[in-house]
């Protein structure tokens, strides 16, 4: 493929107007900064309490799975070599399930990864699994994912999902409804989120069961399948989970979210609008939003109109960017890695004059930065470094420092921008 093909082909993914080409394979010799399916099926399933997750292929695998969010989890490996490759590893699989589950006894639930090398040489782990139905009391649960069963980790996330209906809901029977309880799902607890989100709902009296998958475990997943209502954060992770629940057991779903204050009020009273709270939510938010007024009216001053590139994953592009734009930032360009035409849709009614940018890669990164001159970049670890090398302050999601969900929230993520913003050593370059 010559140059110009290429520009022609990349042109279709960059546009100021309408929404970007999207869902399809990255131009092959692009760098691209997407990850594979079996790291977007280990951000979804990683958090999940009291679980064992193997992973069937080469230590490397196993190496580039076990930190998620910036958290290191324990993982497992049948550590594939050469042999195993050439004559098969279906007994070493096999082996490896009964010992780690003997090992770890306490353990409700295990994970067992299919990769590609495994997938190459055509292993059948849920053969294997149902070999060992009756050796191992635990729920197994295979997980297959090559890095060529998608495009991105997006593909990863459906994987996951899919899973965790078919091998661990499926089991599941409802008993009864709960009165105002909810179950919140894609949200993965960063920085304690899930419990900002868990207090605030409480104060308007409804009860969260269960958070796929930032703060849930098998019990809770049992409880959660008589819950009234499923809160939805993130469509990438949670879509087909909340449809599976809504099938299944008759949960209805609403799209919400708790980033900036405009969200969090709407979100807030939405949810006590079915629930027929909308007085405590009023009271509530006026409330919150009191005790914080002053100190977001002096941060969103000193941001008005400063300028900013954020590049992020799926449906982060478009709860995130509502709020950025709500702390007074101007978004010159706005990417995902993975996003689909419902994400891009949502970030072009936001950003009506922004360029929208799908599965950017690293030089398009260098030129958006010396093109635009920005007063901030958002996005991901990946692209800090090359930020803070043309002399560019950075804000790195998933974040470090607090959560920025909620009322409280939006001020720790305002502060945040502003000591990034103006911290002294930008004065030097």
């Amino acid at each position: 493929m010559n140059a110009q093909n290429l520009l022609q082909q990349r042109n279709q993914h960059i546009t100021k107007d309408g929404v970007p080409e999207c869902q399809r394979p990255t131009i092959p010799g692009i760098m691209s900064q997407r990850a594979c399916t079996f790291y977007g099926a280990r951000w979804v399933l990683a958090p999940i309490k009291n679980s064992l997750h193997l992973v069937h292929a080469p230590a490397d695998c196993a190496f580039y799975g076990q930190n998620v969010r910036k958290k290191n989890y324990m993982i497992l490996s049948t550590d594939l070599v050469e042999k195993d490759i050439i004559f098969g590893a279906a007994r070493k699989l096999e082996e490896s399930i009964v010992e780690a589950a003997k090992i770890f006894d306490s353990y409700d639930l295990v994970f067992v990864y299919a990769t590609c090398t495994a997938s190459q040489i055509g292993e059948d782990i849920e053969w294997s699994i149902k070999r060992l139905k009756d050796r191992v009391n635990k729920i197994l649960i295979p997980v297959v994912v090559p890095g060529f069963s998608g495009y991105s980790q997006a593909d990863g996330h459906h994987i996951a999902q899919r899973a965790i209906a078919n091998y661990i809901l499926k089991n599941f029977k409802k008993t009864g409804e709960i009165e105002n309880s909810v179950n919140i799902i894609g949200e993965y607890n960063v920085a304690g989120e899930s419990q900002a989100i868990k207090r605030l709902l409480e104060k308007i009296g409804i009860n969260v069961i269960c958070t796929y998958t930032g703060n849930c475990c098998l019990s809770q997943m049992e409880k959660s399948v008589n819950a009234r209502l499923n809160l939805l954060l993130c469509r990438s992770s949670g879509l087909l989970l909340a449809q599976f629940m809504k099938e299944r057991f008759s949960i209805p779903y609403m799209e919400v979210s708790f980033y900036g204050i405009e969200n969090t009020i709407t979100s807030l009273k939405k949810i006590a609008k079915f629930f027929g709270k909308e007085k405590a939510a009023e009271i509530v938010a006026d409330e919150e939003f009191s005790k914080i007024k002053h100190k977001i009216q002096f941060f969103k001053s000193k941001l008005q109109g400063k300028k900013a590139i954020v590049l992020l994953g799926a449906s982060r592009i478009g709860f995130m960017t509502n709020a950025f734009k709500e702390a007074g930032l101007e978004i010159l360009v706005c990417g995902s890695q993975f996003g689909c035409s419902n994400d891009y849709d949502i970030a072009r009614c936001i950003l009506p004059d922004s360029i929208l940018v799908d599965d950017f890669n690293c030089a398009e990164v260098e030129e958006i930065i010396l093109r635009f001159s920005p007063d901030l970049f958002i996005g991901g670890t990946r692209e800090w470094y090359l930020s803070h090398k043309f002399g560019v302050p950075f804000l790195v999601l998933p974040q470090e420092t607090k959560p920025y969900a909620c009322f409280e929230g939006f001020l720790h993520l305002l502060i945040d921008i502003y000591k990034e913003v103006f911290a002294p050593v930008w004065r030097l370059i």
